[in-house]
């Protein structure tokens, strides 16, 4: 736990390492195993503007421009729905996302041979992309054409079904 408050950026964003800058993947797996350890209170309270959560939300909030981008400075990228939704999901505050443009950014990266690819100005989809976009998108469940997807447990990164039932075996084996 302990090297991952001091992977902690002067940003608020959440690096591979200490004094290494903050980057969208990082701070999802950061979160995650906060969340797992069930030690996301080392991050401090949410409405003290010098917390460690306050500045890891402002930051996480800063990478939303319509989709989401991973680092200061960058463009959006599809797999950002997950990494950074996923993460704003994991500290309870989702519903400040503005998911129109999120869910329009990740759509419009979809590609008539099937898939989705890392923009719009992208020719070909591939796989990560079309997977972490698509579960970005299920945090989103207030629109028709998302229907059809499973609800993804945003600490595990698997369908909700399979978390209940990872959990149910982990009990099971615990007894």
């Amino acid at each position: 736990m302990q090297y991952v408050l001091n992977s902690q950026s002067y940003d608020g964003g959440i690096a591979q390492g200490p004094r290494q800058e903050s980057h969208g993947g990082s701070t999802y797996c950061a979160i995650a195993a906060l969340h797992l350890m069930g030690r996301l209170d080392a991050l401090g309270d949410e409405h003290d503007g010098k917390s460690r959560r306050a500045r890891l939300l402002r930051w996480l909030f800063d990478r939303q421009s319509g989709g989401f981008n991973g680092r200061a400075n960058k463009p959006q990228d599809a797999c950002y729905a997950w990494w950074v939704g996923a993460s704003i999901l994991l500290l309870g505050k989702y519903g400040l996302v503005q998911t129109e443009p999120a869910r329009a950014f990740v759509l419009s990266c979809q590609r008539a041979m099937g898939g989705v690819s890392k923009s719009p100005d992208t020719q070909y989809p591939d796989v990560m992309h079309t997977y972490l976009g698509l579960a970005g998108l299920t945090f989103i469940n207030n629109s028709e054409d998302m229907q059809h997807l499973l609800p993804v447990d945003p600490a595990l990164n698997c369908t909700v079904r399979t978390a209940e039932r990872l959990k149910k075996l982990h009990v099971n084996n615990s007894n």
